[in-house]
């Protein structure tokens, strides 16, 4: 049986214990196929549920404002829909499939067993929502002191990171399920401004456009570049507790 992209996520951090794995298996068990621009959760409904997103893409985006929005954050196989959004009765953001994929849904009761149960697992997890808001507060950052070359650069850089941490590439080649608008709507520029600086990227020998994938030609120049910072790799452990025999 293949491995769960989350249980593979979270091992990249910690050796799981048969407890936790077996908890992790049975927040997949009940499995809801979405297809590409479904809706997995809308703004104002009950937050009651979360959601491991099994296979596929999702984002977060905006309300518009003045008939535009932005992409807010982007979910990958193997993360957890919702752990950020627990502390409000109703969902604050809407959150669709940017491409087909499985959710698996499970009642928010479950994680009072996992607080009670595996107090490792729930540090583990909560370790890693806190990374995605620090790089969350870096991209706001981002947004307003980067230029937007180096805005676009670095939001492919991070992908590519996110993407090996939930052992979904390998190497610099990954997909890119997203059009120049919907780009623009990530990194906060026009699909026209979007294209210019893919081609002179491309032209300067950085990258290379595969569609729907991207090659990134030279990773460690791109990162020099920017001053990339891997906001996913360090993750203090010396206060998680120890784990729990099953």
């Amino acid at each position: 049986m293949t491995e769960s992209r989350l249980v593979g996520r979270l091992g990249c951090y910690a050796a799981l214990t048969d407890a936790e794995k077996s908890f992790l298996g049975r927040i997949e068990v009940q499995e809801k196929p979405l297809g590409n621009g479904q809706t997995v959760v809308r703004r104002g409904s009950n937050a009651h549920r979360v959601f491991v997103l099994k296979e596929g893409w999702a984002i977060i985006r905006s309300e518009p404002v003045r008939g535009r929005s932005s992409i807010l954050w982007i979910h990958l196989p193997g993360e957890v829909i919702g752990l950020g959004d627990m502390a409000p009765s109703a969902a604050p953001h809407t959150i669709h499939m940017q491409t087909d994929g499985v959710v698996c849904p499970f009642s928010r009761d479950s994680l009072g067993e996992l607080l009670r149960d595996l107090p490792r697992l729930s540090a583990l997890l909560v370790g890693l929502a806190s990374l995605d808001q620090i790089a969350m507060r870096d991209h706001c950052a981002a947004l307003g002191l980067m230029t937007a070359e180096d805005r676009l650069v670095r939001f492919l850089l991070q992908l590519r990171l996110r993407l090996a941490l939930a052992d979904s590439v390998s190497g610099d080649r990954f997909h890119l399920p997203f059009n120049q608008a919907e780009i623009g709507e990530a990194v906060g520029m026009t699909s026209v401004y979007v294209n210019k600086l893919l081609r002179k990227l491309s032209e300067q020998g950085l990258i290379r456009v595969e569609k729907p994938y991207m090659r990134l030609l030279d990773r460690a120049g791109l990162e020099a570049k920017i001053g990339f910072v891997d906001r996913f790799s360090d993750l203090d452990q010396s206060w998680f507790p120890n784990p729990r025999a099953a």
